[in-house]
């Protein structure tokens, strides 16, 4: 496999402008571009005093530490800032912008369509959830822009040397999201190849990576975080009543944000204070018991804060037309800034962290893993262990003793 080209920081400002270009060509807005551009004008800025630097990934680093170290400190500004960082190395090293966000209305382009809607078809067949789909559907949508991008209209035109490249895109991203990519595309050419998409295999050209599960230690709140998240929720406003309850229902429940979006009112059972459903990601039915505290937190919110509208989730959007609320990604970020709460930037913490806490404490008294994999719906009761890694307890059990 080659490697990447070099690039210098003394061709930075064609490649700005050329980034720009394609940006508006693509759809992007005058102010999405601008947003962008003021990223890409500090780098140039910052390459100027020493020009004709090679702009590697240290030389990215390195202007993010000296000069946006401040502004990495809030979260919104990370994101922006590290997503310009990228966009400009991808352009320079691919040519190519690869989109943030897929959503279900991105489609494929037309000549390329049929081959990965045809795959998906056939996936689907699989019984993944619906998650696991939407996850599947925006690695190969990545794939298909960076085909596209470069100016494939053929996958009869696909070549050995552009999948190399391809995998090289990957470079930045974790071990899991890197196996899991190369294995659907190397399903998806073997499911070319077999159905006569494609003319030779081209998935000899994908390696096998071995995906080391659970490297990463899960983020959690204690207790004093979980009260002070809690105690700065605004009870006077509707949108306030409907995340504390939401709140509340994955720290004294660990139930997944995923579920709890899409809670419906057949799911309580308030006669004998139950809360059941059918978990999204495992597909295996749950049934928990419904505290008094979340309850009520319910009640209040379906009296006092939820919006009249016909969808049938207990918690809806609050913009008109009051649908389905869609994600909870930044709400627990801002209520932590609320809060008081500060992590790093690029500590990804989320409704996950309640969670993570409930097994943790389950763990610091001493319930068993079986009931804690039962209590979280895990259906694997490996998931569960992970949790041993962030109980100091349990972990001072596994001490070896030393002999002085």
């Amino acid at each position: 496999m080659e490697g990447l080209n070099k690039v210098f920081t003394s061709k930075l400002q064609t490649y700005v402008s050329e980034l720009k270009e394609v940006m508006f060509q693509k759809g992007y807005s005058d102010c999405q571009v601008q947003t962008y551009n003021k990223t890409w004008q500090s780098i140039l800025s910052y390459a100027s005093v020493q020009p004709n630097q090679e702009f590697t990934e240290g030389f990215r680093q390195q202007f993010l530490q000296d000069v946006c170290a401040e502004a990495l400190e809030k979260r919104d500004s990370m994101y922006r800032i590290t997503r310009a960082v990228n966009m400009l190395s991808d352009f320079t090293q691919f040519h190519v912008i690869f989109r943030q966000y897929c959503t279900p209305s991105t489609d494929f382009s037309e000549e390329l369509h049929d081959l990965f809607s045809e795959f998906l078809k056939a996936e689907e067949h699989r019984h993944f959830s619906e998650s696991t789909m939407k996850q599947l559907r925006g690695r190969l949508m990545r794939f298909h822009d960076y085909l596209y991008d470069i100016g494939i209209r053929d996958f009869k035109s696909v070549t050995g040397s552009i999948i190399n490249t391809y995998i090289l895109s990957l470079a930045r991203y974790s071990t899991t999201y890197v196996s899991e990519s190369l294995r659907e595309i190397r399903r998806l050419l073997t499911f070319g190849y077999e159905n006569g998409f494609i003319d030779t295999p081209l998935s000899d050209f994908i390696p096998h990576v071995k995906n080391i599960r659970q490297q990463k230690i899960p983020s959690t709140f204690t207790d004093t975080e979980i009260e002070k998240i809690l105690n700065s929720v605004d009870h006077s406003n509707p949108i306030g009543k409907r995340n504390y309850a939401i709140f509340l229902i994955a720290a004294r429940l660990g139930i997944r944000s995923s579920d709890i979006r899409t809670l419906t009112f057949s799911n309580i059972n308030w006669d004998d204070k139950l809360i059941s459903f059918c978990q999204q990601k495992t597909g295996h039915a749950l049934s928990l018991p419904l505290p008094d505290d979340v309850g009520w937190a319910i009640i209040d919110y379906l009296k006092n804060g939820r919006p009249e509208t016909n969808v049938k989730n207990i918690f809806v959007s609050h913009m008109y037309p009051y649908g389905e609320l869609h994600s909870l990604g930044n709400v627990i970020p801002r209520q932590m800034r609320t809060a008081g709460i500060n992590t790093p930037a690029n500590k990804r913490t989320g409704m996950h962290a309640f969670r993570h806490g409930l097994a943790t404490r389950m763990l610091e008294n001493d319930v068993s893993l079986p009931v804690i994999s039962q209590t979280l719906g895990h259906a694997d009761i490996s998931s569960t262990e992970v949790y041993l890694r962030i109980s100091i307890k349990q972990l001072a059990l596994c001490g070896l003793e030393v002999d002085l």
